[in-house]
This record gives structure tokens, C-alpha cells and sequence, in this order.
């Protein structure tokens, strides 16, 4: 199976990935608040109000790390897992960091995700039935090997340079 089949038989799971994506954003968040002690976040969806020693309100927040975290996508994903609407949502690290565990367990046991596992169980079989096959009968699709190339000696060689000029490589 060739690279762009394989690309295309994961097509099916970009909402599993985009959703993955935005909830470890809430993990980076997470990680952002404990690095500048944040203790309570709110979050909108126009702005990511955070708040500790100082507060701060922005429509997206970019971590140490260089990771963005954006107020729509948090609040998408917050909306989400709370499971109720809300103009914004408070939440402190602690229940992020709840919330999240609670969205991979939730996510481990989903038909999502075993739909994706059986995607990649038979881009595998069909990847190695394919290599077995190539290789057990010679197949052509498999690259020749290069003939070798004589060795460079020190000696001179049978085509002149003029002086001042260095051999080709």
C-alpha cells in the first residue's frame, strides 16, 4: 500500500485527531496555569481570562513551550466536557486536569478510536503482506542495488588536469 493510500485511508479519522489536538491544548493549558501559578482560569469564547499573582485576558494564550492555545477552540472543547452551556466557563487547574483525564478514559473506550485502530491494523497487514510478497518473489518494485563504484586511488589517473586545476569529484 503506498504512501498516499495510507494517508487517504486516515482521511476518515481527521475529527478523532482535530479533537485529540484541542483536548491536549486544554492539557497545555493546564501546564501553562502551574508554571505561572495561576490558580483559576476563565475561559470564553473570545478571550482566556487567567487568573493568579497577576491576571491576564487574551483571545488566544501562547505557553513557554510555544504552544497556542486559542478561546474559541478551549471553549469548544470545555463546552464539551462540562456538558452544559455557559456564556464562560471557571475552571482551576485541578478540575482541567480532571476534565481532561476524564475526556481520554471517555475517548479510550469510544468507536472512534477503535475505529482508527482497525484502520491501522490493516494498513499494516496490507504493509507487510505487500513487503513479504516483494520480497519472497523478487518482486520489481523493490529498488536494485547500485552497482559499486571503483575505489579512488592516490595514483594518477588516465585523464590529465592542467596545472592549477583539481580533478572532478
Amino acid at each position: 500500500m503506498d504512501t498516499l493510500k495510507k494517508a487517504g485511508a486516515m482521511l476518515q479519522h481527521i475529527e478523532l485527531f482535530t479533537h485529540m489536538r484541542d483536548m491536549r491544548g486544554l492539557l497545555q493549558l493546564a501546564a501553562h496555569m502551574e508554571e505561572r501559578g495561576d490558580r483559576v482560569t476563565l475561559i470564553s469564547p473570545e478571550q482566556i481570562t487567567l487568573v493568579g499573582a497577576e491576571m491576564s485576558a487574551q483571545p488566544s494564550v501562547t505557553t513557554a513551550k510555544g504552544a497556542r492555545i486559542e478561546a474559541a477552540t478551549a471553549y469548544s472543547v470545555l463546552h464539551g466536557l462540562k456538558g452544559h452551556d455557559a456564556p464562560e466557563y471557571a475552571v482551576t487547574r485541578e478540575e482541567l486536569a480532571a476534565l481532561n483525564a476524564r475526556a481520554v478514559t471517555e475517548l479510550e473506550s469510544s468507536d472512534a478510536l477503535r475505529a482508527f485502530e482497525q484502520t491501522l491494523a490493516r494498513i499494516s497487514a496490507n504493509t507487510s503482506s505487500a513487503s513479504t510478497s516483494s520480497a519472497s518473489t523478487g518482486n520489481a518494485e523493490t529498488p536494485a542495488e547500485r552497482p559499486s563504484r571503483p575505489r579512488r586511488t592516490d595514483t594518477p589517473t588516465e585523464t590529465a588536469t592542467a596545472p592549477g586545476e583539481q580533478p572532478a569529484a
